[in-house]
This record gives structure tokens, sequence and C-alpha cells, in this order.
């Protein structure tokens, strides 16, 4: 019987895939983690010949998203980009979180690594980020910001460092949140330099810091933290991707393969430096190393930042 399933398993591996596959996206269109989806989607469909369909269902910080993700069938049809919030700080937050993803999901490997910039809204009369911090100890509990999925991690530890009091406001996704600091219903964001970049170079929004070492070309003359003096004050967002535990090991394999290739194209590399966006080699080796290193870091930030599991 074990004979069986194992020739089953090569069997369906040697013909995998024959149809389109299906990319989940737990959070909003529009945000960082959708336009990882989109490009690495692309291009592993390219290298396998079939298409893969984006799908975006945000809401709850990415749990929406995991959970029907979850409930299609282990063929390796339906994939997730997960991200440091699917992955890491929901555990940390959420006490009865519908899903585990160390046991329910496998990992195909680690794709980017984008950092993040703070920017406020135009109107806001403040320039730097020294200017916004002294501006915001001044009127605690004025200011507010926008929070899409978990990105805001990266704010918290803001807040906490300096002993700020501003105001969360929670997104379904970065379109959104993007949208609301831009018109002007919300004061400040901390996401990707895709998503803030056009909005600050239109004028409608003022980029204070790269949270970063290095500078981005989309948002340039924009400090780094490190530049700043503020090393440690650093976020971003990490993507991988997973197919739900029990996916045959050969399907696995050939998506680990297929990930790897599309991660070493020099022109996807390319295309994506301008947002500051590193690729991985998305090997499983790879992940099993940055996975354990990432967890004990995101706590860490999670104690800093004061936030308790609800």
């Amino acid at each position: 019987m074990v004979v069986l399933f194992s020739c089953a398993g090569v069997s369906l591996a040697q013909t995998y895939p024959d149809r389109p596959l299906r990319l989940i996206v737990p959070f909003g269109a529009g945000g960082n983690s959708d336009f990882a989806a989109r490009q690495i989607g692309k291009s592993l469909g390219d290298v396998l010949g079939q298409t893969v369909v984006v799908e975006n269902r945000g809401g709850a910080g990415g749990v929406l998203g995991v959970k029907e993700m979850l409930g299609y069938p282990a063929d390796g049809y339906t994939l997730l980009l997960g991200t440091v919030g699917t992955q890491i700080v929901n555990t940390l937050l959420y006490k009865h979180l519908p899903y585990d993803p160390d046991r329910q999901l496998a990992p195909v490997g680690l794709a980017t690594n984008t950092p993040s910039v703070l920017v406020v809204r135009a109107s806001l009369p403040v320039r730097t980020l020294d200017e916004l911090i002294a501006y915001a100890r001044a009127r605690p509990g004025v200011l507010n910001y926008g929070a899409a999925g978990t990105l805001h991690l990266g704010m918290e530890t803001l807040k906490a460092s300096y002993g700020l009091d501003i105001v969360k406001v929670p997104y379904k996704g970065s379109g959104e949140s993007v949208t609301a600091v831009a018109g002007g219903q919300i004061d400040v964001l901390m996401d990707s330099s895709q998503v803030v970049g056009p909005q600050v170079a239109a004028g409608k929004l003022r980029a204070l810091a790269v949270m970063a070492d290095q500078p981005l070309a989309s948002v340039p003359g924009v400090p780094t933290t490190t530049q700043l003096g503020l090393p440690d004050l650093k976020a971003g967002n990490w993507t991988a991707l997973y197919v739900a535990a029990g996916t045959p090991a050969a399907i696995q394999e050939t998506l680990s393969r297929a990930l790897q290739k599309v991660v070493a194209s020099a022109e996807l590399k390319a295309r994506l430096a301008e947002y500051g966006t590193q690729l991985y080699k998305g090997s499983p080796e790879e992940y099993r190393a940055f996975i354990a290193a990432d967890k004990a870091k995101v706590r860490r930030l999670v104690e800093i930042a004061g936030l308790q599991a609800q």
C-alpha cells in the first residue's frame, strides 16, 4: 500500500502541473505582498509552463486568506504567499489562531524581502523623523497611522522606542491604507516603496526615512535609519511560497526547483532592485535557517513594542 502510494505520488509529479495554479495572497490588492505575488507568480508560471492566477483574500491580518488556502486539496495547485505576518507575527498576537503555520503549511522557499518607508500626509507640518517624534510627543493620542495586516509591527516598535502615543487604524491591505493617508484621513504610514513611492512623487505624501541600511532609488534623497544614527530601527516584509502540508514530496520538489529558477533571474532582480526588494535563493535549506532566526527577532520586536496576544 505504501509502495502504491509512493508510485502514485511519482506519477502525479511527472504530469504536474497539467492545469493552472492558484496563488492566494492573504492581503488586499495594491500592497507589497500583492506586488511580489504578481512578479513571482508570472515568472513561476513561465517556468512551470502553466498560468499562475493570483487571488487576493485580505482580512484579519492575513488569517482569512490562509484559512481559505488550507481549504483546498493538498495537491500543489493552490499556493500561499506567506509573510512574516502570517507565519510569525500572527502566532504571537492571536491567542486562538485558527491555523498552525508550522504544522499545516509546507515551505516551498523564500521569495522576496522589501524594506519599509516611513511617510506622512503632505499637510502634516513635519519634514524629518526627529520632527515627527517631537510633534507626536507634544500631541499624545492626536496622530494616527494606517496598519495593513501586521505591518504595524514597525510602527509599534517606533512608538515604543520613543514613548509615542499614535493611534492605530487597521486596514485590510496596503492599497487602502496608502489611499487613506494620501487623502488626509490618516497621518502616518510605514510601508514599502512600491506602495508609497508614487504618492511621494505626486507630492501627496512626504517620506521621512527608509527603514533599512541602504537608500532606495524609488524614493531618492530620503535618508535611511542607519544614516540617521538609528541602525536598530528597521522594518520590512519578506515573502515566501507555501503549499499545504501533505502535498506529495515530488510536487514540492518541482515547485522548489521552479522557484529557485525564478529568483535566480537577473531580469527579475533588476526589475525589483529599484524598490530595494531583494530576492532569496528559494531553497528549503535557506528557509529553515532563516525562519528560526527571524522567529527570535520578531519575538523580541513584539516584546519591545509591548504588544499582547488577543
